[in-house]
């Protein structure tokens, strides 16, 4: 049982130490806004006006869809049998 805590204890720590920290976090959403706006002003928008507010608001919802279709995608998968629900779930059609 004691083995069982210990196991447990560190895999814990290891699932941890794989987070990010909130300076990492905020580059990276900093770095999405830089390429957000460089796409847009690529695009031909001006800054500061409303068209270019409505692009950059465009691209983080395209891009906060496609976190969710992942998120689906990843929740139908089967861990162990990935290839089965894809491919064998119907078999016959009737």
């Amino acid at each position: 049982m004691r083995n069982i805590a210990l196991i447990a204890c560190a895999t814990g720590i290891l699932a941890l130490s794989a987070c990010t920290t909130p300076e990492q976090r905020a580059a990276q959403a900093t770095a999405l806004r830089n390429a957000d706006e460089a796409e847009c002003t690529s695009l031909g928008f001006e800054p500061q006006t409303e068209a270019y507010a409505d692009c950059l608001l465009r691209l983080r919802e395209i891009r906060s869809q496609n976190a969710k279709t992942r998120a689906l995608n990843n929740s139908r998968r089967d861990a162990f049998w990935p290839w089965y629900r894809s491919r064998y779930r119907y078999p016959y059609r009737y």
